[in-house]
């Protein structure tokens, strides 16, 4: 059987407990990760990452800028952003980095183990999703301004 590694990259303990927990819950082998330096230094020592989940505010990066990192080390390992603030213009930023799931805090915690469960290791439904409190929804891309003449 091959190992599913993940990283929880959350400086909130209670928070990164609670995913590492739900995601050991559901086969991973978990490690959890108080900052971005700490979760790239996991990402490198994998040879496959298949999940991680990134705070968007970590003492020394912005997910935002570790996402990337993490997609261009691991191609086809499901992303996820977490954050409580579910402002448009961060999720569109999101996603244009290569964000699989923007998980709005705490609201998509249970829902994303349940759809990880789900997903028997096939991670592509869960691609381009949107997990907050009005439950999972796709991304349907960038808001465009309109234009009044």
């Amino acid at each position: 059987m091959t190992v599913k590694y993940a990283i929880v990259a959350d400086d909130e303990l209670a928070n990164r407990e609670f995913m590492v927990r739900l995601m050991q819950m559901a086969g991973f082998e978990v490690h959890g990760a108080e900052s971005g330096a700490q979760a790239l230094a996991f990402a490198e020592s994998v040879e496959k990452l298949t999940l991680a989940l990134v705070d968007h505010q970590l003492p020394d990066a912005r997910g935002v800028e570790i996402i990337p990192k993490l997609r261009a080390m691991h191609p086809e390992s499901l992303l996820i952003m977490a954050t409580m603030h579910d402002h448009r213009e961060l999720i569109d930023e999101a996603f244009s980095i290569g964000t699989d799931i923007f998980l709005v805090k705490p609201h998509g915690f249970m829902e994303l183990f349940r759809r990880v469960q789900e997903a028997a290791g096939n991670y592509e439904s869960l691609r381009r999703i949107i997990m907050d409190q009005y439950g999972p929804r796709p991304y349907r891309g960038a808001a465009t301004k309109r234009v009044t003449s």
